[in-house]
């Protein structure tokens, strides 16, 4: 109930009438427990005082209140306050709140706020510096500046935080400052460097009793921003790259030195950082502070690496910049590596990446890898150590071995440069999915993948409070105009594709020359891939246009010119086109496709084509749907119809089926039991399979069918707490731990839930004309799952993102003869005035994906008319565009694209209010407009959009790992808030090995291989491998550990040496540290399988004997059948499968000798996960055989 207040006193804040209130609303005759209410004075005032609301929860309470003091009134700060009925009713959302929210002591709060200000004051500090750790625990001071500096533990933003305010001149002196100092701007500015409580590994300090220093020693640099005050003392926020504006920080110079003027300073910083914030405190007797040496001439190093090549280049840069050695120690190797570049060519890359990763190895705190022999050598320097390296890598190469090779041609291995505000990181060669640019090229070390990335790897984007134009304009517009230096090597802006282009990455080139003597750099590039000239004003169609070729894609076959033909869009009778995006294509051109495709997928014979196909041409993309009237080109492949796709919820799509009708009873039902089946991951390995595989986890390792075998040839299943004895390798009960806790996470902070029964599908158009206005056409297909469903009758149809309440429409499904050919699309009707796709959140036919909902609880019980925006327009150029117009556009994007934004401050309207809402409509035009912004070039204004200021959030939008109960949240009691608080999800711990048995657990493999019959099958006893099959296995393993380390290393989000991705989580598929955006997690998933799966199919092929059995590499064993032809042929296929399972035994038996050489040591369990699928594999074969 809404209580209108008058003539409260001027001097009277809503804490003030809190208190005298509470004084009442809490005893009788109001309920026991504390009654919360809440209090609201609005700034306008007349000579009576201002004016007020107290929102109390239930009516009961209000008329109690109103009939004791309505009249009479209460006196704060000598006013008195008179109440009356509001005019204004309180709204539901505001009783939901008060209701969830318990009540909180204004005097108590105050206290407390109080205490965290006295706890987290700033405290002078007489010097400090960053720098890095050496392993033998030196402290090397790199970089500090003149100021006066101060630092606080801010409890109330959480965050340790070092302030330099303006400059001080300091006179000449022999302190540290002095020493190395850099020259601070005289601006009238302050530096702030921010540390969250996560960034810190832990603060040091000396046992010394006179000691004031303290290190925070962290993995990644803090947050620099600096703070000015305008003329009018308005106050600017701006993000920069280091103490300096507009320098670089030393790399790796992550730590803090603190020195603090008094003793009682130092313990009461280090008391509120321990005891407030978590951060841990270790003590040593010493830690000696050195300074950098700051002599170096990059520019020699410049020099240097470009006369090598550039893969050897690009690692000792590479290995400078993650500091495993030194400037001087790289220079050191100059000499040594310019005679190996001659020598040996085509190895000295990898001599010096096995080189570099051995030195990691020797720093690293935790070693990673069982202990190789070093030799003594008399000369010990860097450039002997690595000439030592390459005479043993020469000599391994001698022996009959074979490396790890790429396994197929839509992968490419590219090298990649992440620029943050404080450094720039170098990764690579890493396996990505190609595009049509590099595999015309073929060049990768021509091609450069740039990003541009906040220090917590997440997308680099401002907020109401700081800007990051200035950021934007000295640290990486330069990089786009001019270029950078990478290993000695100039490198161009090239373009980006539109999914590069929401992550802020972009390709670069460096200039080079093909086999015909043809110079290429990024001008003539972009000028082959097409003709633009009706674009030459709209830079951000240019870019569009450009970014087409730059997806990534799957090649498939050269359509020639005259095999295309034009064929005008279908429209509505008010012209409206309703084709957009999809075009038919002849069956006999659809095959050649597919053939071409199967091969570089190494798809088997028993798949079926699809009908339809996303492709790229040229400039152009869309989809093409098989029409065989037609009668009888790169053409790139980027998605088909092959087999449907599960349909999930979101949380956007909840809020609509919620406010539509639909059954919330029934969302909770699903995803209960998308709770149970991922709880169900670890009670059995029947389990764990199917859930495996209904999310796609564990691909790269054939983690489905490898845990499935175990349990059905090897007859082993997971040991439970209340199972008794049973199968416990460590990796695979990690990485079912993460799988688990993958699904648990996408559950709770997506709303991902599994809709079993519906569908999502690609949308083409009807081009038979067959279908009226208001229907569409599917059958569902998936001959794995033995699936063919004929879908009929009202079904409802959304696509995401939703946002609009017109967003999910209903249609009718109708079987039509004409479309009988088509599977896993939805086909559109092209009748009526608009496209019914056009209605799905302004969908298009160019390769969106529609979910089809058949479950009869989910339709909604009414539906809206969908949104229709006018365009903003597409923003043109006075002048024929350049590259600096792409550019600027490309500054735009990153610096206005606000579609997150909206879509967060959407749910929070939609909570407190509905989707139907005057704010939630207006978001979702906004959201329209900035989902076209990377096509129009036309940025939504950010003071445009409704915003909530200074109030809390539902609990639901609490980032992972944030606290939702805290007061910056409330418990939303809609839909979405029941969902979020029902999963359970927990911290993801790894199982430790215990030491009282193999981590792998291999004697219990072992046993259960000895009880298959392997002799009944023609399979090879197991016995110990031939010297010879041994050394080429512990090689391949070796290689195998080696890289697996790099994709770990990559994808760690701290790039500290010691920290890798585990094992679990590569073979998982998973990332289990929180990331501060789901997105980028996604993205960093996505690029971690890929290279996962490319390193897992080349172990594979290794494993195949030398005569191969002529079975595709990707085609599954498990359904292998013998054809009878005759004898000769079947012993002969026993002969190979025995051959290979001989291979896959050697492998498993060097992993377990690893492991019982070294049991943590990182990669032998996971490839002997390897070696063991493949056994089981071949079990099956044979069987299949008798």
């Amino acid at each position: 109930m809404n209580i209108f207040m008058t003539q409260v006193a001027l001097a009277a804040k809503p804490d003030d009438v809190k208190i005298e209130l509470a004084k009442i609303l809490h005893k009788p005759p109001f309920p026991d427990n504390p009654l919360n209410f809440d209090i609201t004075i609005f700034p306008r005032h007349d000579a009576r005082g201002r004016v007020g609301i107290l929102a109390l929860p239930t009516t009961a309470a209000g008329e109690i209140f109103l009939r004791s003091y309505g009249s009479s009134g209460v006196t704060v700060k000598g006013g008195r306050i008179i109440f009356k009925h509001s005019t204004r009713p309180i709204t539901p959302e505001k009783i939901a709140q008060l209701n969830s929210t318990p009540w909180q002591d204004p005097l108590e709060l105050q206290v407390e706020r109080e205490r965290m200000i006295q706890e987290g004051r700033p405290h002078r500090l007489s010097q400090f510096a960053f720098g890095r750790f050496l392993a033998d625990g030196k402290f090397v001071a790199e970089c500090s500046a003149q100021g006066d500096a101060e630092v606080a533990c801010d409890l109330e933003r959480r965050e340790v935080r070092l302030t330099l305010r303006k400059q001080q001149r300091h006179p000449e002196s022999d302190d540290l400052v002095s020493m190395f100092a850099m020259t601070f701007s005289a601006d009238d500015a302050n530096v702030s460097a921010s540390y969250p409580p996560h960034l810190l590994d832990c603060i040091l300090g000396n046992h010394a009793m006179d000691s004031l220093e303290l290190f925070l020693r962290a993995n990644t640099f803090p947050i620099f921003k600096m703070e000015k005050t305008g003329l009018l003392g308005e106050t600017k926020v701006s993000r920069i790259q280091g103490l300096l504006k507009d320098k670089a920080m030393p790399s790796g110079s992550f730590s803090l030195m603190c020195t603090f003027n008094s003793h009682d300073d130092r313990n009461a910083f280090l008391h509120a950082c321990q005891f407030r914030l978590r951060i841990s405190y270790n003590s040593r007797s010493n830690i000696p502070v050195i300074l950098s040496d700051t002599s170096y001439n990059e520019d020699a190093l410049d020099q240097f690496l470009s006369r090598l090549p550039f893969e050897v280049a690009f690692e000792v840069e590479k290995a400078v910049t993650n500091r495993v050695i030194s400037l001087d120690g790289a220079m050191s190797l100059q000499d040594a590596l310019i005679q190996l570049s001659e020598d040996s060519p085509a190895h000295v890359a990898s001599i010096l990446r096995k080189f570099i990763a051995d030195l990691e190895e020797e720093g690293a705190a935790r070693r990673r890898r069982r202990k190789k022999r070093r030799q003594n050598l008399a000369d010990n320097s860097l450039a002997a150590r690595l000439r030592h390296a390459a005479a043993d890598y020469i000599a391994e190469l001698e022996k009959p071995k074979r490396r790890l090779q790429p396994t197929t041609s839509a992968t490419s291995y590219t090298f990649q440069l992440a620029l943050t505000p404080t450094r720039h990181i170098l990764e690579g060669p890493n396996a990505d999915q190609s595009n049509s640019v590099l595999r015309r090229f073929g060049k990768s070390e021509n091609f450069l993948r740039v990003s541009f990335q906040d220090e917590n790897r997440s997308k680099l984007r401002g907020d109401f409070e700081t800007s990051i134009s200035e950021l934007l304009a000295g640290r990486y517009r330069p990089v786009l105009l001019k270029g950078c230096r990478v290993a000695g090597r100039s490198y161009q802006f090239l373009g980006y594709s539109m999914s590069g282009l929401r992550e802020h990455s972009m390709w670069f080139v460096t200039p080079f020359r093909d086999a015909d003597d043809k110079l290429w750099d990024a001008e003539a590039i972009r000028s082959s891939l097409g003709d633009f000239s009706r674009l030459l004003y709209q830079p951000a169609r240019l870019g569009a246009r450009w970014s087409q070729a730059f997806s990534a894609t799957d090649p498939s076959i050269v359509v020639q010119p005259h095999e295309i033909r034009k064929i005008d869009d279908r429209r509505s009778p008010s012209g409206t086109v309703m084709t957009d995006g999809c075009s038919p294509i002849s069956t006999e051109l659809l095959c050649d496709i597919w053939k071409a495709y199967s091969r570089s997928k190494k798809y088997g014979s028993n798949y079926t084509r699809p009908c339809a196909m996303q492709f790229r041409l040229g400039g152009a993309k869309g989809m093409v749907v098989e029409d065989p009237t037609l009668a009888n080109r790169t053409f790139d492949i980027q998605s088909t119809s092959l087999r449907p796709k599960a349909m999930y919820l979101n949380r956007p799509l909840i809020v609509l089926l919620e406010f539509l009708g639909a059954s919330s009873k029934h969302i909770l039902e699903l995803q209960s039991n998308s709770i149970t089946e991922a709880k169900s991951l670890r009670d059995s390995l029947t389990n764990a399979s199917k859930v495996l595989h209904q999310y796609g986890l564990g691909a790269s390792f054939k983690l489905p069918s490898l845990v499935l075998n175990i349990k059905t040839i090897l007859h082993l299943d997971l040991w439970t707490e209340n199972g008794g004895k049973g199968f416990q390798s460590d990796v695979l009960f990690n990485s079912l731990n993460c799988a688990e806790t993958a699904v648990m996470r996408e559950l709770k902070y997506r709303g991902h839930i599994a809709v079993p029964g519906s569908f999502t599908l690609s949308g083409v158009s009807d081009e038979w004309n067959c279908l009226e206005e208001g229907e569409i056409y599917a059958t569902v297909l998936d001959e794995r799952k033995d699936i063919k469903q004929a879908i009929t009758g009202r079904v409802a149809i959304t696509r995401s993102p939703q946002i609009h309440p017109g967003d999910v429409q209903m249609a009718t499904a109708v079987r039509r003869p004409q479309l009988e050919h088509l599977t896993n699309v939805v086909v559109f009707s092209c009748k009526g005035d608009r496209p019914l796709a056009s209605c799905l959140g302004g969908g298009d036919l160019d390769g969106d994906d529609f979910n089809i909902i058949l479950d009869p609880h989910l339709l909604p019980t009414t539906t809206y008319t969908p949104g229709a925006y006018e365009s903003l327009g597409i923003k043109q150029t006075p002048h024929p565009c350049g590259i600096a117009d792409v550019v600027d556009f490309v500054f735009d994007y990153i610096e206005s694209d606000l579609a997150g934004q909206i879509s967060i401050m959407h749910l929070r309207f939609a909570d407190l209010k509905n989707p139907s809402c005057e704010e939630c409509l207006k978001l979702a035009e906004h959201a329209s407009h900035a989902v076209d912004f990377p096509k129009t070039g036309t940025p939504v204004k950010s003071q445009d959009i409704p915003r909530l200021k200074n109030k809390p959030k539902p609990d639901f939008l609490a980032y992972e790992g944030r606290d939702s109960l805290s007061d910056q949240f409330y418990h939303s009691q809609k839909l979405l808030g029941l969902l979020f608080r029902n999963v359970p999800l927990s911290p993801w711990v790894p199982r430790e090995w215990d030491q009282s048995h193999s981590p792998s657990r291999g004697d219990m493999i072992e046993d259960a291989l000895r009880g298959v019959g392997l002799y009944g099958l023609g399979l090879p006893a197991l016995q110990a491998p031939i010297h010879e099959l041994h050394d080429e296995m512990r090689y391949l393993l070796d290689e195998y550990c080696e890289q697996l380390s790099v994709i770990g290393k990559t994808h760690s989000l701290s790039k500290n040496k010691d920290i890798l991705v585990t094992e679990a989580e590569l073979v998982s598929g998973t990332l289990m540290a929180t990331w501060p955006d789901h997105h980028r997690r996604r993205e960093a998933v996505a690029a971690m399988n890929l290279q996962t799966h490319e390193l897992v199919r080349a172990v594979q092929a290794e494993l195949r004997a030398r005569k191969m059995l002529e079975l595709d590499d990707e085609e599954d064993l498990d359904d292998y059948e013998y054809e009878e032809e005759d004898e000769d042929d079947f012993y002969q296929e026993i002969r190979v499968i025995s051959d290979h399972f001989r291979r896959a035994w050697a492998a498993w038996y060097v992993a377990e000798e690893a492991l019982r050489e070294y049991p943590a040591s990182y990669g032998p369990q996971s490839f002997g996960l390897i070696a063991l699928g493949r056994m089981l594999e071949l079990i099956k074969a044979a069987k299949n055989l008798q």
